[in-house]
């Protein structure tokens, strides 16, 4: 993603930009699309003829629907409160990064191990983490982005995008895509969607549905090349010889949930007063009314007034990473 910009407190707003793009094989869709969070709720919103149309994100629409699973709940109750809070977002930090390095290695086809604890310490720094995750992180990563190179030549994966974000209009949701890729399993090369997960303890429901709403999103946008099969990723803890886990999903049965989970998620949020109040101006408490300093605005409308539309020439096209970045 692009520069992200606070337009409220608690709230930001950014471009969303595929970190990589394969132009041969595909054309890229026509609309712009930028990513807002808000208090723990993340939407997606793109211009169409100056209009702004906002859509949730696949993950706060499965938060809105789904229940809690088991085994979370489980974990939740082992680590108490405070700790599966700490736990959960060390966890979430982690994940990010992982996706990064994941990503880093496939847009580049090179991985420098011996600059791992520059980048560590680099990303510790610019998202505030403790200094005290270093010695794990530094030392997870290396297995991890090893694991996932073994995958890469075990399957002969050729990116098609890296976190593209899309929109599926009909389904009314957005999100970004980990990896649309080109896969061979016995000799046969097929389109794919591969979403990376850090967890080391298998797979759930909500990730299969994941899945199959981002095959969804992707084959509208996408139609002359359809994914065809789908899959969840997460490095194992080796110990001699990278492994992994991989997981398809392509045939769950759990997928057959997804047309009932978007009427629920559309009744969910048409419950949420998507509504922003703004503080603003100077008050005077021997003149004028406070209901003068307060604006209530749509989230459409807050989005038209604080955060308009960029044109392309005031879009960065600097990527992410380089040939010659470590």
């Amino acid at each position: 993603m692009e520069k992200t910009n606070e337009i409220f407190p608690g709230m930001t707003v950014g471009e969303i930009k595929a970190l990589y793009f394969d132009k041969n094989a595909l054309r890229e869709p026509e609309y712009r699309i930028y990513q807002l969070n808000q208090e723990g709720y993340r939407y997606y919103y793109r211009y169409i003829d100056g209009e702004v149309e906002h859509y949730p994100s696949v993950t706060t629409l499965l938060r809105q629907v789904m229940p809690t699973s088991p085994q979370l709940i489980n974990w939740m109750l082992d680590n108490g409160r405070e700790g599966s809070i700490e736990k959960r977002d060390t966890a979430a930090a982690y994940g990010t990064f992982m996706h990064a390095q994941f990503e880093r290695l496939i847009i580049n086809r090179t991985y420098d191990f011996d600059a791992v604890p520059g980048i560590v310490e680099e990303w510790l720094k610019r998202e505030n983490l403790p200094d005290k995750l270093f010695f794990e992180w530094a030392r997870t990563i290396r297995k991890d982005v090893l694991a996932f190179a073994q995958f890469v030549k075990d399957y002969n994966v050729k990116p098609l995008a890296i976190e593209i974000g899309l929109v599926h209009p009909e389904g009314h949701y957005a999100g970004c895509v980990d990896m649309p890729c080109l896969m061979t399993i016995k000799g046969e090369e097929f389109p794919a969607i591969v979403d990376f997960k850090s967890g080391r303890k298998g797979f759930w429901e909500e990730h299969e549905i994941q899945l199959a709403l981002y095959r969804d999103m992707w084959n509208v946008n996408f139609p002359a090349l359809p994914i065809e099969r789908i899959f969840n990723f997460s490095p194992k803890d080796w110990r001699k010889s990278p492994t992994y886990n991989l997981k398809e999903q392509t045939n769950s049965v759990n997928i057959a949930k997804v047309p009932y989970l978007l009427s629920l998620a559309a009744i969910e949020d048409d419950k949420r007063d998507n509504t922003i109040t703004l503080v603003q101006g100077v008050v005077n408490l021997d003149e004028g009314e406070l209901a003068d300093n307060v604006l209530t605005l749509s989230l459409s409308e807050l989005i038209k007034k604080k955060a308009p539309e960029i044109t392309p020439e005031e879009s960065d096209e600097t990527p992410l990473f380089t040939e010659d970045e470590n």
